[in-house]
């Protein structure tokens, strides 16, 4: 009982990398059968995946390790709770052993009455004799660690010579040079392509050509043969998603078969309708890497008219802030109870990976989302995106009505309407003027009384108590909503989209490896093959930082606009300046914001011709407040300066230093300082804002108190006080909170807003 006592003792080892080595490990030694020195370490049984794949991953001896043994209890089998005892028992060997196929080398006999086969070819490359070894147990009494014995630890034959790798002089020119099975990358490009229909051929012409550049092979992914890519495309064309013709079967026996795949699954059932989770572990990699201090989003309701069951996303924003979707959750109901026990077991397994991963913010864009769940689960901020509410009203508008000036009078009032809620006291009631000022669009009215009317008031509440997305943001979630209707809602017979196993093999594997290959850097040699389906290329808000001022003509209350595509294409940009202008291009017919609308934003805001957006007014609402904070919060007010700070630094490194501090001193020259009379004077009750907003201003201003400190000078903070809102313009998920600052939310209390350390 000292040995186990011993092993328990041992500390879990989690690094913090997506895989691992056992190089990364510190390995204890204790005492084990036969007086025999065990070398061993502990680590969660969710990262022995990880640490398989690290470890044969090795620079030195690049290989893969197969199971060569394994026992497991039955989940239902009664057991004795005893400290040794083992749930699981799983002997990992290296694929070149334990058989030496070389000559003079030993076979073990499977089984007795064993006949050795004459078919030689290949196999001294691939069995070798190696000794390199290694047990995983999962202990009954700690079901969620895995307990690794790493004894034979070399990569050598039972003479102790080397016996594959670089270090085998014999394995010189053959395949046991490098690892024996290609890479998780390679095996995931070249059925990502299949699965899109490039043919073979092309898949191994271009593999052969980028083999030729770098002068020939040098690791194993440079061996990919024919064979092996024209028996995965067979496997694909030969699947029939169809297992059963009870769809609730055939789903069942998906999930069953993919379990790799399935983070959270509950049958039909009397009182519930079934509700999957899936997650490659592709997505899983991307959540972790792009999720990680930066914001997550929910998409939710996704072919609610056409499919049986409406899909339910979260994405991340790549480095180009565009949405990468990293889990897919199929459900008829959107219950509070539901949504808790998936999203519960989705951390639970994102934290078995990364125990330090956490989230800066979570964007949903729908108000009957469960917030009290996403904040208990998450521990961050909640953003609410309007991008949905926007985008539908948008598109029936342009659909419903002809008149191009009365969809942009409609337009702006809607615009207006939304603004009053966000920014003042006003309620849900500010819509019956909205319907009474509009009329004269009657058909539009009609669709906006039947579909958002009723839920007017659930909205106003969730404007008034969230803050609100950035416009980057908006545009990323429509460019993400039109790439998976493109790639998912193209069949032919419209009938399989009643079938759940269709829908959840489609997810997993075209429209994954879409996404995939998005995220390719060599996706332009196939830029022949490239269909609607591949819609790629930047979002609407980055297309529009690419048009220059000069490609920008005013024309009394509307704006022209030249193309970024053909110069002597201009479109025509009504209520310029607002989120709700109207524009003539395809993309803002749809109901999307465009990149001219978005350039009209950013020129409109740069001339200081309109107030500022929801979302940065709110965010400049939050830095005044933080630095108003009462003597005795000084903590709070010491992290809130070093956020501002930081935040600063992210400002200079998106936009450049000039963007800020200098243009926010011209502007201080240019714009009067408002008169300190009674109604400017700063009020310090709780029950009131303590803010100053100057009607038609365009930039925030800092106004000291007696609680402040009066020498920011020229100081980040001051710089960041003073930017013109037309630079404050700032993606959410850019401004994602440092490791060593707390996150800061927006939480409304007697209609002000607080910090929370």
């Amino acid at each position: 009982m000292a040995r186990w006592d011993e092993i328990l003792s041992l500390p879990v080892q989690s690094p913090p990398t997506l895989e691992f080595s056992s190089t990364d490990l510190v390995w204890s030694k204790v005492e084990g059968w036969r007086d025999n020195i065990d070398r061993l370490a502990l680590v969660p049984f969710a990262r022995v995946d990880d640490f398989l794949r690290g470890e044969s991953n090795n620079k030195e001896c690049p290989t893969r390790f197969h199971v060569e043994a394994r026992r497991r209890r039955a989940p239902k089998m009664r057991y004795k709770a005893k400290v040794d005892g083992i749930l699981e028992y799983i002997l990992y060997w290296c694929s070149f052993g334990p058989d030496d196929h070389r000559m003079g080398g030993i076979v073990r006999p499977s089984r007795s009455t064993y006949v050795p086969k004459h078919k030689p070819s290949g196999r001294p490359n691939t069995k070798r004799g190696c000794t390199c070894h290694f047990i995983v147990k999962r202990l009954i009494a700690e079901p969620s660690v895995a307990l690794i014995i790493y004894n034979q630890d070399k990569h050598v034959d039972k003479k102790g010579l080397p016996c594959h790798g670089p270090q085998d002089k014999k394995a010189a020119g053959t395949r046991a040079m490098y690892a024996p099975y290609i890479s998780e990358e390679l095996r995931l490009r070249v059925l990502s392509l299949l699965y899109v229909g490039v043919s073979v051929e092309t898949i191994m012409q271009r593999h052969n050509e980028s083999v030729e550049r770098q002068g020939g092979p040098c690791n194993r992914d440079d061996l990919l043969t024919h064979r092996y890519v024209r028996r995965q495309e067979r496997s694909i064309r030969r699947f029939l998603y169809e297992l059963d013709e009870d769809d609730a079967v055939s789903l069942s026996m998906w999930v069953e078969s993919h379990q790799n795949y399935v983070f959270f699954y509950e049958d039909f059932s009397d009182s519930d309708p079934v509700t999957l989770g899936i997650q490659t572990e592709w997505q899983l990699q991307q959540m972790i890497q792009f999720g990680n201090c930066r914001l997550l989003a929910y998409d939710s309701r996704f072919g609610s008219n056409k499919l049986k069951y409406p899909i339910h996303s979260l994405v991340v924003f790549n480095s180009e802030n565009k949405a990468i979707p990293v889990a897919w959750i199929i459900t008829t109901r959107f219950a509070s109870r539901d949504t808790y026990r998936w999203m519960r077991a989705l951390y639970n397994r994102l934290h078995a990976k990364d125990p330090a991963w956490k989230l800066a913010g979570f964007v949903v864009d729908e108000p009957s989302a469960d917030i009290r769940a996403i904040r208990d689960i998450f521990q961050c901020s909640v953003l609410i995106c309007f991008w949905r509410v926007r985008h539908a009203c948008h598109k029936n508008l342009m659909k419903r009505c002809s008149d191009m000036k009365m969809c942009a009078e409609v337009s702006k009032k809607l615009g207006n309407v939304v603004n009053k809620i966000c920014k003042g006291p006003d309620t849900a009631n500010v819509f019956e003027d909205f319907i009474e000022d509009c009329v004269d669009a009657e058909e539009f009215m009609d669709y906006f009384k039947a579909t958002w009317y009723p839920r007017i008031g659930i909205w106003a509440h969730a404007l008034k108590t969230l803050p609100i997305a950035s416009q980057e943001t908006c545009a990323a979630m429509e460019f993400y909503h039109k790439q998976l209707k493109l790639r998912l809602l193209n069949e032919k017979d419209e009938s399989v989209y009643q079938r759940a196993d269709w829908l959840v093999n489609k997810l997993s594997t075209k429209v994954h490896s879409y996404f995939w290959l998005d995220e390719y850097s060599g996706k332009e040699d196939f830029a022949r093959y490239w269909k609607d389906e591949w819609m790629s290329g930047p979002t609407a808000w980055r297309r529009s930082l690419k048009i220059s001022d000069a490609h920008v003509v005013m024309d009394g209350k509307c704006a022209k606009v030249t193309s970024l595509n053909d110069d002597d294409t201009t479109h025509l940009v009504r209520n310029p300046g607002s989120e709700y202008a109207i524009c003539d291009c395809s993309w803002a017919k749809m109901g999307n914001l465009c990149e001219h609308v978005f350039k009209m934003i950013k020129f409109c805001r740069d001339t200081g011709s309109v107030t500022p957006s929801i979302a940065m007014y709110q965010y400049s609402q939050a830095l005044i407040n933080m630095l108003h904070c009462p003597p005795f919060d000084s903590l709070v007010r010491d992290q809130a300066v070093s956020l501002a700070i930081w935040v600063q630094m992210q400002l200079n490194v998106q936009f450049g230093p000039d963007s800020t501090q200098d243009k926010g001193n011209t502007a201080e020259q240019q714009t009067p300082e408002p008169s300190m009379d009674s109604t400017d004077k700063v009020n310090h009750s709780p029950g009131k804002d303590i803010s100053y907003q100057a009607e038609n201003q365009t930039m925030v201003k800092r106004r000291c108190t007696d609680c402040e400190v009066r020498d920011f000078g020229d100081s980040p903070i001051g710089a960041l006080l003073e930017v013109p809102s037309a630079d404050m313009e700032v993606d959410s998920s850019s401004i994602s909170t440092p490791a060593d600052t707390n996150i800061v939310y927006r939480r409304r209390q007697h209609g002000s807003v607080a910090a929370r350390p």
